[in-house]
């Protein structure tokens, strides 16, 4: 296993592509997969045989018992009783002293393969910033559609990283608006409402003419609805519908508010800190 790290670290030396990053990735994580099995397997077999010896250990005493009982014995009884204790004895003994030496080098492997699965480990975490580095551009369209890119395919704390670079270079660009939401969506996505509600709250704060508003207020409202909140949930989906009939956003709203309604929530649910 651990050739088999050596070499994968001499490919991470040369890896330029993301396919390249891709495949790394993918054997890093079955070695580390296999590692892992290895060391489970170990462990098993480590403590089979330290039951094992407990087992022996507890033979052991009971035949030097019967040692010591044989030794208080008189006449002919006595040396037919003492050789076979002292037999019993020595041959006990041997069979522990095998099981400590096969105990302490599968203590060793195992050892040994708890350091090759961190190397593994660390490899994976390495070859990981690696790869967000190379692949994050610097160029606003770059970053923006990476960032979109990511938050589709699930990995919203990749996204968020971009989203927050491209509003910290580019705070006053046409699409900031649209980086401030997808940032509250990607909160939004891990269902951490009140993170959400903070980031689509800028979005009419500070980009309060752009036409994700609307968007961003539904949202807040879903949010509030997410933790129980009918109450407050209301006041965001009937501002979409009344102050921005035309958005996209409105019929939702619309929808959402009735939902709220239909159970009756305007009151504040006990259920909101979930």
């Amino acid at each position: 296993m651990r050739i088999a790290i050596v070499c994968l670290c001499l490919t991470a030396a040369c890896v330029t592509t993301a396919q390249e990053g891709e495949e790394m990735r993918r054997d890093i994580a079955a070695l580390r997969t296999d590692l892992k099995k290895e060391v489970d397997t170990a462990t098993l077999e480590r403590q089979k045989l330290a039951d094992e010896q407990a087992a022996k250990s507890k033979a052991l005493q009971d035949a030097l018992d019967v040692l010591n009982r044989a030794a208080r014995k008189s006449g002919a009884d006595l040396a037919v009783d003492l050789e076979k204790a002292q037999n019993d004895v020595t041959a006990l003994r041997g069979q522990i002293e095998v099981l400590q030496h096969r105990l302490e080098a599968l203590e060793k492997l195992s050892q040994d393969q708890q350091k090759s699965l961190d190397a593994a480990n660390q490899l994976v975490a390495q070859r990981q910033k690696e790869l967000d580095k190379a692949e994050h551009p610097t160029d606003r369209m770059g970053i923006y559609t990476l960032a979109r890119q990511k938050l589709e395919a699930g990995q919203t704390a990749r996204a968020r990283e971009l989203l927050q670079d491209f509003l910290a270079r580019f705070p006053k660009d046409e699409l900031a608006p649209n980086a401030q939401y997808w940032l509250g969506e990607s909160w939004y996505a891990e269902k951490k409402w009140n993170d959400a509600i903070v980031e689509f709250q800028k979005v009419l704060k500070e980009y309060k003419g752009s036409d994700k508003v609307p968007d961003a207020l539904l949202k807040i409202g879903m949010s509030f609805q997410a933790q129980g909140d009918c109450q407050n949930a209301l006041l965001f989906f009937d501002e979409v519908a009344q102050a921005h009939k035309g958005a996209p956003a409105a019929k939702t709203a619309h929808d959402r508010a009735a939902e709220c309604r239909k159970r009756g929530g305007k009151g504040k649910a006990q259920s909101r800190s979930r």
